[in-house]
């Protein structure tokens, strides 16, 4: 559970003083020494100490005298019990809290079947505060109380000079991560009042218009990483289904396996960071102010097929839409889900839905017969026309030029 991680873009700090700035989130792999990975493992421990401590203890203070322990109560009652920052004791009450908060949010809005915590767990995430956190270029100290080894990490160099607030230590698959909350200063705010609509797409990530012009970036690379990860999988787990528990070979096919997920979810997240931010770069170089994205979900919970459904549900169009969403907020520029029934069938000449099959779109009123655009185009431009106009124009003006752009990414890394 990573508080880093569900809080990721935020708010912007500004005072007529000092520059604003924004409160992001920073995740980097660690290299840790034995020494290092036993610490970090025992402080886990003592964290999911406090959380089981916490869970007891509020729930049976209600089951004894009906009465739910406040925040304060429970921090005071913990303090100074653990082997851990007494700020990272806090931090896991907290946490316990917005947890108990959001499940009280989601019954009232008819959420059922959510529960509160209650779950004992033998590991959890570490939380540091400024108080516990302190720097000498770009070694961070971060400490468990005083008399206790503290943990000591090295930063990437993007780090060096920044504000860093918080952070976490967090497990991913084989090895251990820190998300740090950093400060960045804000960016250019667009003073247009131009506005743009986004058809996302599987075969095509990103198909954006203003209008005029048009931007199609392709998403095959991540299709043939997708393809790739299916196959290194299927190899690597008939492999292991033949060895026994615990035996050398089956933890050996087990780091190999890791390593290779762990290398491959890197290239993923690098390509739609790319996909990303060649869009809010294209929007900025125009004044949007406004964009109008698709939602896919009717596509994608449709039967058409085993390998057409693998392949929609390993569509990261979430991920895609959270990264466009924070790097466009930063820019000031507002993104809204919109409703993309029947933009990419619908003539734009004579307003007849036809189910298209092709990339080249073919209008199947005979009478009309128009065709020439591509499909994803007239989607962007049918989303931009039914959100802006409030449903399809007939003889609605279409982009005159249309640019293409596989993003552009970095060589492959030495897996970790």
């Amino acid at each position: 559970m990573s508080r880093c991680k569900n809080n990721a873009v935020k708010k912007l700090k500004s005072s007529p003083i000092e520059q604003p700035v924004y409160i992001l989130v920073e995740k980097f792999p660690l290299h840790l020494n034995p020494e290092q990975i036993t610490l970090a493992r025992n402080l886990q421990m003592e964290a999911a100490k406090v959380w089981n401590a916490t869970c007891n203890i509020h729930r049976t203070v209600y089951g004894r005298y009906h009465y739910w322990l406040k925040e304060g109560a429970l921090k005071s009652l913990l303090k100074g019990k653990y082997g851990i920052h007494s700020q990272s004791v806090q931090a896991v009450v907290e946490t316990y809290y917005e947890c108990c908060e959001r499940t009280r949010e989601l019954h009232a809005q008819g959420g059922a079947d959510w529960k509160y915590p209650y779950r004992r767990k033998r590991f959890f995430t570490v939380i540091w505060k400024e108080p516990g956190i302190a720097r000498m270029g770009r070694i961070l100290r971060l400490s468990n109380g005083r008399g206790r080894e503290p943990l000591i990490v090295k930063l990437p160099e993007r780090l060096v000079g920044t504000a860093i607030h918080q952070a976490q230590l967090v497990w991913h698959r084989n090895q251990y991560w820190l998300h740090v909350t950093v400060e960045k200063p804000a960016l250019i705010k667009v003073r247009g009042d131009v506005t743009a609509a986004i058809d996302p797409g599987e075969v095509h990530a990103v198909t954006i218009t203003g209008g005029n012009d048009a931007l199609v970036i392709s998403g095959r690379l991540l299709r043939s990483f997708n393809r790739l990860r299916n196959k290194g999988l299927r190899k690597f787990q008939r492999a292991i289904s033949k060895t026994k528990k615990g035996s050398r070979k089956r933890k050996r096919l087990l780091v190999k396996k890791y390593r290779f997920l762990n290398w491959l979810e890197r290239r993923l997240a690098h390509i739609l960071h790319t996909i990303s931010a060649n869009t809010a770069r294209w929007c900025l170089q125009r004044n949007v102010n406004t964009v109008y994205i698709g939602n896919p979900e009717g596509v994608r919970k449709k039967d058409c097929g085993r390998k057409h459904n693998q392949r929609m549900g390993q569509w990261a169009f979430g991920k895609l839409r959270g990264l466009l969403e924070y790097k466009l907020k930063r820019h000031g520029i507002e993104l809204i889900p919109v409703d993309e029934c029947g933009t990419s069938g619908t003539c734009p000449v004579c307003g007849e839905y036809t189910k298209q099959t092709g990339r080249v779109y073919r209008c199947g009123n005979a009478s009309c017969g128009f065709t020439g655009i591509h499909r994803d185009v007239l989607g962007a431009s049918g989303i931009l026309d039914k959100s802006v106009n409030g449903g399809f124009t007939k003889g609605r003006k279409l982009p005159v030029t249309v640019d293409y752009l596989r993003p552009k990414v970095l060589a492959p890394k030495r897996a970790a």
